[in-house]
């Protein structure tokens, strides 16, 4: 097969031209692959002979498998040969007027990722960022616990904000009963805000087993026309009060509602988790900021056609999380007063900005010539047992080894230690004078996310199936 080559800007082409002899070989590979679907009398199913099969059926009978086949393996060999071609998407497929000497021709046009022109990418100044544990922190851990398991106990005494009523009402306006102001056995939590302003302040002060009328008025902005600004009476009766009772902090609550066995211990081992989140809080929030810093420094043109595929990507991942809950993206968009294509206008800007910092990731990881072994790949593997088994369930759901899929976290890991040691964060006054560094709450790297992608992209990936599309036979091809 006579193939040529030709890059240009974000393309490659490659013409691809069989001569007779080679034709018929692909033919011949055809007829052997399909021949058992084709019945001829006289003949068992898989032994008519070629000729005889192109007689009954056509002598185009073969062309569409020959030509699906050549097409791919021509591709997958190509791709191979130019590994230094980085594509995306599916290869467009188009067929050639054959030249003399020429029985088959194609053309193979993959899309490139555009060229990164990387900036400053080592000894940035940045903010410096950094998450503390303060005992308040841990105090307020122990509160929201404390409170966590507390229980509502029967109050012989009057309500007060906060205490749980448990109530029937009736509301009317100007003497009438309307719509939705009606309830029994309903609890409500004074003090919550459930209700319109004015009635939970309304039942503060009163008994179990007493009858009471409210007085409120609806908001202008209310949600039903014909009650917004109206006077309305609620009459309520109360059937319980209840108050929050908060158990006391000692060895008892500690062995019934964690795993430690005395209060010091509790203390201790919550101290080390929030010091744990607020570390991974502080290097997530620094490779962020490093992270938008050099992509800023790069210089990148990110086509249409890739922000069209990523925007895609995104709306498919809407969809693949709805389904979880039973719902379908249009339907949420349409609750949500939005679109599919409000949905996919809205994110082109930010498709574009994960696009860039991909490629920037890939580029300095090639300029850096990072990479990983297997042999890194598995230790990975033996010391997190959560990703072995995600890379456990990839690999059987997509072939291949878990190691392979390790690599890519592996490869994410080395490359945001070396963003993280090349720069330099510094103390800015606005977080020395302000208390952000005092919080410790963990949070997730918007660009660890967006790397889960680009760690793929870094790799070297095994060339895809391209869609070839089919073609009417010719004289020439027959």
């Amino acid at each position: 097969m006579k193939v040529t080559f030709e890059k240009k800007d974000q393309e490659a082409v490659f013409k691809c031209a069989l001569d007779d002899a080679e034709w018929n070989k692909e033919l011949d590979a055809a007829y052997n692959r399909t021949k058992k679907r084709y019945k001829i009398p006289g003949f068992r199913p898989g032994k008519a002979p070629r000729r005889m099969i192109e007689m009954h059926y056509g002598p185009g009978v073969f062309f569409d498998a020959a030509v699906d086949e050549c097409i791919e393996r021509t591709y997958v060999e190509q791709m191979n040969a130019h590994p230094e071609l980085n594509t995306y998407g599916q290869p467009e497929v188009s067929f050639e007027k054959a030249e003399e000497g020429e029985a088959f021709a194609f053309s193979l046009k993959v899309s490139l990722y555009p060229e990164v022109k990387l900036g400053e990418y080592k000894g940035i100044k940045l903010p410096k960022i950094e998450y503390n544990v303060s005992d308040d922190d841990v105090q307020a851990r122990i509160n929201d616990d404390l409170k966590h398991a507390s229980r509502l106990v029967k109050a012989e005494r009057e309500a007060q904000l906060g205490d749980t009523v448990t109530i029937d009402y009736l509301g009317t306006v100007d003497g009438v009963a309307f719509d939705g102001g009606k309830a029994e056995g309903y609890d409500l939590k004074l003090g919550s805000n459930t209700f319109i302003p004015g009635f939970e302040d309304g039942l503060v002060g009163v008994k179990e087993g007493e009858e009471r009328d409210v007085k409120v008025k609806f908001p202008n902005e209310y949600h039903a026309e014909e009650l917004k600004g109206k006077d309305a009476v609620f009459h309520v009766v109360v059937h319980e009060v209840r108050y929050e009772e908060i158990p006391a902090l000692d060895d008892e609550f500690v062995k019934d509602h964690t795993k430690y066995e005395t209060v010091d211990e509790y203390k201790k081992g919550l101290k080390a988790d929030l010091e744990k989140a607020a570390e991974h809080r502080t290097r997530n929030e620094r490779i962020d900021a490093a992270m938008s810093a050099i992509t800023d420094n790069a210089e990148c043109e990110i086509p249409e056609k890739l922000v069209n595929m990523e925007v895609d990507r995104m709306y498919h991942e809407l969809e693949h999380q709805l389904s979880h809950y039973g719902m379908k993206a249009e339907d949420y968009l349409k609750y949500n007063n939005s679109s599919v294509e409000a949905f996919k206008a809205e994110r082109r800007e930010s498709a574009a900005k994960t696009l860039k910092m991909r490629l920037v990731m890939r580029a300095i990881i090639e300029a850096e010539k990072i990479d990983v072994t297997d042999e890194e790949a598995q230790a990975k593997l033996d010391s997190d047992p959560t990703l072995a088994r995600e890379c456990e369930m990839e690999a059987k759901e997509h072939g291949g080894e878990a190691t392979e899929y390790a690599k890519n976290d592996v490869l994410s890991e080395k490359f945001f230690n070396l963003l993280l040691s090349a720069n330099e964060f510094v103390l800015d006054e606005e977080k020395k004078e302000g208390g952000a560094a005092k919080k410790s709450a963990a949070k997730k790297s918007t660009t660890k996310k967006s790397a889960d992608n680009a760690e793929d992209d870094a790799k070297e990936k095994p060339a895809k199936k391209p869609a070839a599309k089919k073609a009417k036979t010719t004289d020439k091809a027959e």
